[in-house]
């Protein structure tokens, strides 16, 4: 059953506050009008249950966003033990601790070396305490974020929190939707429902016709934090995240209708390429039930104007430590490259250089698996053949194969492979992978990453090199240490 709802990690960082302006408001429905450096917008909670709204938004004069709200998260928990739910904010707002118990939080603060005004509400509901909030930089920049914490049941779920953003730039013609190929941005001339990542480094850009005034839309700063003492954990990997790009209509800004198992509606295929559009974004926004209910989750959306068509500012240097991504399946058909032929990952906020790369391949079925040639190719293309005509005749069914340079042993050339942790294996030396998978030798051992830098996208090439069998790779996933 599909349910509506609406209601009735510790980080290294230099915070400085300027100054703290914490409002109670007793009328937070009521639209009220803020000026703070560059920036004027009004804010108010609508009674559409979407959350904090702000409107009219302008930097340095000019004009960016007619209104940026929050329609609705949906969460969906492992096996539908709870929900799923499609939770709307904004009905009846909490006191909020850190902000004296005002109903609407305001203040000025520093963070690595930027200032910012933070505005934001609290709402509860069911076992959720989700703080929305907004972040505005002194540089051009909107943060537009959402905390989580709370377990409706001890349950591993998952949020997905929905912006819709009507970009009015530089006032009421048409704006473009952009997206960047790696070679330069090029307009969407259609409706479109896409994968964040499907956009180089998950570059996104909205660019009015006329006057060429840009904002970047880009995944929300990691270094964000709830004044309160408390753990934050915040989302670093974004290959989950969704954009849409819808033609502009009124009748659609009333309220979210659709429960949690519809992702953003409206799409008919129209034109957006000379049009009033709107643009939604769907954060990604996994909770363990292992981490429990007191730990805050975060993530967000980051819109950085460039007034005069400048590229966005570089995001803050990554961390360094160990991180793992997630890859989605492969189907592996007959004597062809899989599909899709890469699969990817995309690599952010993960700084320093590489010290170890390790690849699980998770469900992996092949029913003749001496045909499988499957390598790793890291952003600057450097590959590695993680296995070869390994495992003769005998049929894989499902197992789990980790590669990792430090292990003992390698796949079997012509026995049965069983699931556990491998060195790279290459049997054959006559395999060569179709395009767009680099030529030349394969590197032998996941060592041949070392000293590289991580950011970007990595790619999984997988072939059939020969007749008669097929297969299939459930998911796979990199995990990268930096130093």
């Amino acid at each position: 059953m599909s349910i509506f709802r609406n209601a009735g990690h510790c980080r290294p960082w230099s915070v400085a506050l300027l100054s703290l302006a914490l409002v109670a408001i007793t009328q937070v429905g009521q639209a009220a009008t803020v000026t703070w450096q560059s920036w004027t917008f009004d804010h108010t909670v609508s009674g559409n249950y979407d959350g904090l709204s702000l409107r009219d938004v302008t930097f340095q004069g000019r004009p960016l966003i007619k209104k940026i709200s929050l329609p609705v998260m949906r969460v969906f928990y492992d096996s539908d033990a709870c929900g799923p739910y499609a939770d709307r904010l904004g009905g009846t707002l909490s006191p909020i601790p850190w902000a004296n118990n005002a109903k609407l939080a305001q203040r000025e603060f520093t963070l690595n070396g930027q200032q910012w005004y933070e505005i934001g509400i609290r709402d509860r509901i069911g076992s959720y305490d989700i703080y929305q909030v907004y972040y505005l930089g002194a540089d051009g920049t909107i943060d537009a974020h959402i905390y989580s914490k709370g377990l409706q049941c001890v349950v591993n779920h998952i949020h997905y929190p929905n912006w819709r953003i009507d970009f009015d730039l530089d006032g009421a013609n048409p704006d473009q939707i952009l997206r960047d190929t790696g070679s330069g941005f090029e307009a969407v001339t259609q409706e479109f429902d896409a994968n964040a990542a499907s956009a180089t480094d998950h570059a996104w850009r909205v660019r009015d016709k006329t006057t060429g005034l840009t904002v970047d839309v880009l995944p929300g700063f990691p270094d964000f934090v709830i004044p309160d003492g408390g753990t934050n954990l915040p989302v670093t990997a974004y290959s989950n995240n969704t954009v849409f790009g819808r033609v502009y209509r009124s009748t659609e800004d009333v309220g979210w209708k659709y429960g949690p198992n519809t992702q953003v509606p409206f799409n008919n295929g129209e034109g957006i390429a000379s049009a009033d559009t709107i643009l939604w974004y769907e954060g990604f926004l996994p909770h363990s039930a292992a981490e429990g209910s007191g730990l805050w989750h975060s993530t967000g959306v980051r819109l950085v104007a460039n007034l005069a068509g400048s590229p966005p500012p570089p995001p803050p240097p990554g961390p360094i430590g160990t991180q793992a991504f997630a890859g989605g399946p492969v189907s592996i058909a007959d004597n062809q490259p899989g599909s899709p032929y890469p699969s990817t990952v995309n690599v952010t906020n993960l700084g320093g250089t590489i010290a170890k790369v390790t690849v699980r391949l998770d469900g992996l079925s092949h029913t003749y698996p001496d045909d499988l040639d499957i390598a790793l190719v890291a952003p600057g293309g450097a590959a590695v053949m993680l296995m070869s005509d390994a495992g003769g005749t005998r049929d894989l069914n499902g197992v789990s194969l980790t590669f990792d340079a430090s292990a003992t042993g390698t796949p079997a050339t012509s026995g049965q492979i069983s699931s556990g942790i491998f060195r790279p294996v290459n049997y054959g030396t006559t395999d060569a992978f179709a395009a767009p998978a680099p030529g030349g030798t394969y590197g032998a051992s996941l060592d041949s990453f070392k000293g590289l830098t991580a950011a970007g996208t990595w790619r999984l090439y997988i072939m059939d090199d020969s007749g008669t069998d097929v297969g299939t790779l459930a998911s796979w996933a990199l995990t990268i240490t930096t130093e």
